[in-house]
């Protein structure tokens, strides 16, 4: 794996079949659009260890805290193996030059090793939230620039 924005290269062994479950091409010409596209690539970036296949789907602001998520569980040798089990969408508000989306989302993960092809190191988990997606338009469609979630109940 390359150097990511923040932290240093480091060599991550990820099961072909992680690299070839690419996510379908994103869709960004909705506000809720891009959030699925952009849930879908940040999931795979996650599992793959690499923030740099997620940013048409972000703003640079966004990416930072991507990219740190994905460094800070590299440095515990494991990446997150996270799967969007539903999301339910509630009433967009436009604020100036942004939209806010509102979610209530559950998710399947796990954590697995960089150092053994799909070794599993904790998990299966499950994770609820709801969210607000702050998006904005930019020349190539729309992009999540901000996420606030709150987490309903125990995250690990």
């Amino acid at each position: 794996m390359g150097a990511n924005m923040a932290g240093p290269a480091q060599q991550v062994i990820v099961s072909r079949a992680a690299l070839d479950a690419r996510p379908h091409p994103w869709v960004l010409t909705t506000p809720e659009n891009a959030v699925r596209s952009y849930l879908d690539w940040i999931s795979y970036g996650y599992r793959i260890g690499d923030s740099t296949v997620t940013t048409a789907t972000m703003s640079a602001a966004q990416e930072v805290h991507v990219d740190s998520y994905i460094q800070l569980n590299l440095e515990s040798s494991r990446l997150i193996d996270q799967t969007l089990t539903s999301i339910t969408f509630g009433k967009q508000s436009v604020e100036g030059t942004h939209t806010l989306v509102p979610a209530k989302e559950h998710w399947t993960y796990r954590y697995v090793s960089t150092k053994a092809v799909n070794q599993t190191l904790s998990g299966p988990f499950s994770a609820s939230y709801d969210t607000t997606y702050t998006v904005v338009k930019t020349a190539g469609g729309w992009v999540v620039d901000s996420v606030a979630a709150k987490a309903l109940g125990e995250v690990k």
